[in-house]
C-alpha cells in the first residue's frame, strides 16, 4: 500500500481523490499477476472460445437457478453441508428441465394425433 505523505494544501486533491486523509494506492502483485494470466488466455483464441462456450452453458445455469428458483445463498454452514443442499438444488432444476423437455414433446405429440381441433367463434351483432 502507497500513501502520500500530506495532501492537505495540494491543488489537485479534488481530481486525484475523494478520500477525507491522503490518497491512498492498494498494490496486490498476486492479483495483478492472475489478471496478466486471465488476459493472456483470453489472447488465445482457442481458450477465448471455451470462455465463450461456458458463458452460455454454465452461466444461464446459475443465473435461472437464482432468479427463476429464488436460491439467492445457502442455509447450512460448512462445505459438506452446502455441497449437499447445492446438491438438491442442482437435482430439483434438472428434474424441472426434464419435466418441461417432457411436457413439451407430449404436447407436440397430442397436437399431431388429434391435428387441429375447430374453434367455435360466435360473433354478436347489435
Amino acid at each position: 500500500m502507497y500513501e502520500c505523505e500530506d495532501c492537505t494544501d495540494c491543488p489537485l486533491k479534488a481530481l486525484c481523490t475523494k478520500a477525507k486523509g491522503n490518497r491512498q494506492v492498494h498494490w496486490n502483485p498476486v492479483y495483478e499477476e492472475m489478471k496478466a494470466k486471465a488476459r493472456a488466455a483470453l489472447d488465445d483464441e482457442q481458450k477465448a472460445a471455451l470462455y465463450a462456450k461456458r458463458k452460455v452453458d454454465v452461466e444461464t445455469v446459475f443465473g435461472d437457478i437464482k432468479g427463476n428458483r429464488s436460491f439467492t445463498r445457502f442455509l447450512l454452514r460448512g462445505l459438506a453441508k452446502t455441497q449437499t443442499e447445492f446438491g438438491l438444488v442442482a437435482i430439483a432444476h434438472n428434474l424441472l428441465k426434464v419435466a418441461g423437455i417432457r411436457l413439451a414433446t407430449f404436447s407436440q405429440k397430442e397436437k399431431e394425433r388429434f391435428g387441429k381441433r375447430p374453434v367455435l367463434q360466435i360473433a354478436l351483432f347489435i
